[in-house]
């Protein structure tokens, strides 16, 4: 039973918190059927009037570069990749062109790319909010990697390059999405198992300690104990199961 407890493996699903046949649920599952699910979805937000400025644009720009290398991120789309659809004549087909050039030699270069990207009404409230000044970066990463404990060095990787970017160019960012928040709970669940694991053992030993004010009946009471946790985390794992929120808790 040790040797299958130590196969265990802790799950990076969220658990169903409502029966499948509830109609709130049914039309979870229709708007995923027709629109797709955006699990796999990090978004990075930043608030600032100065992200036009070419040392801003051009770093921000670099993030985005970068983030494009991270293992595992399939797609970006933010407003250095944004495109406009012209008309060709010639074949009487539109062709989607690049806003934004990846080398921009001027401020006057960005200021003329910047006026065409704000006259596309279809980017705002998408990328950016004029009013608030607030600008819009999302990430898709592939759904498999997400369901396993490397979607921790993807996330990791992510938030290391969007904190270089904020320190270099001293602007506020934000990171939100499902990935980051499931990972951020898997792995504060793995933390606290372990410290919640040791504690209650060391307080077990005390109250047992206590009570019999015997060393040797103390452990051989904390052996049935612990050899209770070993089978329990063991069927879980021979039962095909994984530790989650609730399994956590035996």
């Amino acid at each position: 039973m040790g040797y299958f407890a130590s196969k265990v493996k802790l799950s990076y699903e969220f658990t169903k918190a409502i029966p499948t046949d509830n109609p709130k649920y049914q039309d979870y599952l229709s708007f995923k059927e027709k629109f797709g699910d955006d699990g796999n979805m990090l978004v990075i937000g930043i608030e600032t009037d100065s992200l036009f400025s070419l040392k801003n644009f051009k770093a921000y720009q670099q993030l985005n570069t970068r983030l494009k290398r991270v293992p595992k991120v399939e797609d970006i789309l933010g407003i250095p990749t944004a495109v406009r659809l012209k008309k060709d004549t010639a074949s009487e087909k539109l062709i989607s062109q690049r806003i934004f050039a990846d080398s921009i030699p001027d401020q006057l270069t960005l200021d003329s790319s910047k006026n065409v990207f704000f006259n596309l009404p279809f980017y705002q409230g998408r990328l950016y909010n004029a009013t608030a000044n607030s600008f819009l970066m999302g990430l898709h990463i592939d759904k498999e990697v997400l369901k396993t404990a490397a979607r921790t060095a993807v996330v990791d990787s992510i938030m290391h390059l969007v904190y270089n970017f904020k320190n270099e160019t001293g602007i506020e960012t934000h990171l939100s999405g499902l990935p980051l928040i499931r990972t951020e709970v898997a792995n504060r669940i793995q933390k606290e198992m372990k410290l919640f694991l040791a504690a209650s053992i060391v307080l077990s030993l005390l109250i047992l300690l206590l009570f019999f004010r015997s060393l040797s009946t103390t452990l051989l009471s904390m052996a049935v104990v612990l050899i209770g946790v070993v089978w329990a985390v063991g069927l879980i794992e021979i039962f095909g199961y994984q530790i989650s929120l609730l399994t956590a808790l035996i």
